[in-house]
């Protein structure tokens, strides 16, 4: 056995938070050839990664035409992190010998090797769920960081646009990413408005991202006392955009794949959390660093109240200020961006 198919066919988040499994994997087998299946806006997580031989797209063709591409790729077993109906039946259709997956749905007897895992519950971190599913495949239970691997001439590219939008690195750098992608609740734009004010008053450059639809640019400019940079929300690629925070000392975010691809680059982050169970950060906090307790990622977790929404507008800029002053050292001391 040594053809592997990992499906996770969500979000940037998801993919990066199952990087670990495929390092798993690779340790296990060596020579194994570890593919993946993912949606095409995913797909450049994944380039360069040492642990992934070969990427399929799924752009939501019909199932038949789906389950024959996998077919003519042979694959001996088939690792679902993200369970669909449609990919689970596919994944049948192929023919591939070992499917494992939850077997807690509808859906379930497509898959041949299930594990009881109710991930909805949050009892466990995403990243250790999918850890937990190649147990079938005799691997097992280690952790590992996720992986993004950035080249060199991405990184640079980054700082030559940074310095080209007036960041010369005299300063440490924070970058804020306000948004979350409707991926979780949100801390009020308001706090990190007054949070990029303070830092920047504090002696700190400022840098500002937004996803798609994520334009919160001109709020910003109306409302800080001090105007930051701004990288044009939806501007830039997923890589891209990993590449500057490569360059950056913090990155300040909600709970959204952002924030994983800053903990991927190996930048450490401040991040607002939801306390319920759907999005608390012992599921979905930066990995694996809040598994285990490391300092680089700090995590602000919101009280219980009301609406998560609520939660969150609890946390008060001083906490995630003080969070920030802690990572970057108590006189804002410069970490080396990575190059």
């Amino acid at each position: 056995m040594n053809r592997f198919l990992i499906v996770r066919t969500d979000r940037l988040g998801d993919v990066l938070l199952t990087t670990p499994a495929a390092r798993a994997l690779k340790r296990r087998f060596p020579e194994s050839h570890v593919a993946w299946l993912v949606r095409p806006y995913t797909a450049p997580l994944l380039e360069k990664n040492p642990d992934v031989d070969q990427v399929l797209l799924d752009r939501a063709q019909p199932a038949r035409r789906l389950s024959e591409e996998l077919r003519q790729n042979h694959f001996d077993a088939a690792i679902v992190a993200y369970p669909r109906w449609r990919t689970a039946w596919a994944l049948w259709r192929a023919g591939i010998p070992e499917r494992i997956g939850p077997a807690s749905k509808p859906y379930s007897f497509f898959f041949n090797r299930r594990l009881w895992q109710h991930r909805s519950k949050g009892l466990r971190h995403e990243a250790d769920y999918n850890l937990e599913l190649l147990s079938p495949l005799g691997v097992a239970f280690e952790r590992f960081p996720t992986r993004l691997a950035l080249a060199d001439d991405e990184k640079a590219r980054a700082r030559k646009f940074l310095e080209s939008m007036r960041i010369n690195f005299q300063k440490p750098l924070v970058a804020l990413h306000p948004g979350s992608g409707g991926s979780a609740p949100r801390w009020p734009l308001a706090s990190f408005i007054e949070l990029g004010d303070r830092l920047q008053e504090a002696g700190m450059a400022v840098v500002v991202t937004g996803g798609p639809g994520e334009d919160y640019q001109y709020l910003m400019i109306d409302q800080m006392r001090r105007i930051p940079v701004f990288v044009a929300a939806g501007s830039v690629g997923v890589r891209e955009l990993a590449a500057i925070f490569s360059q950056a000392n913090l990155v300040v975010s909600n709970s959204t794949g952002p924030l994983h691809l800053a903990v991927a680059a190996g930048v450490p982050t401040v991040s607002v959390y939801s306390s319920t169970a759907a999005c608390h950060p012992r599921r979905w906090g930066p990995y694996p660093a809040y598994v285990l307790g490391e300092p680089a990622h700090a995590v602000a977790l919101a009280p219980s109240g009301e609406t998560p929404e609520a939660d969150l507008a609890a946390v008060t800029v001083e906490t995630v200020m003080d969070l920030c002053l802690a990572r970057l050292g108590k006189k804002g001391s410069l970490r080396e961006p990575a190059l």
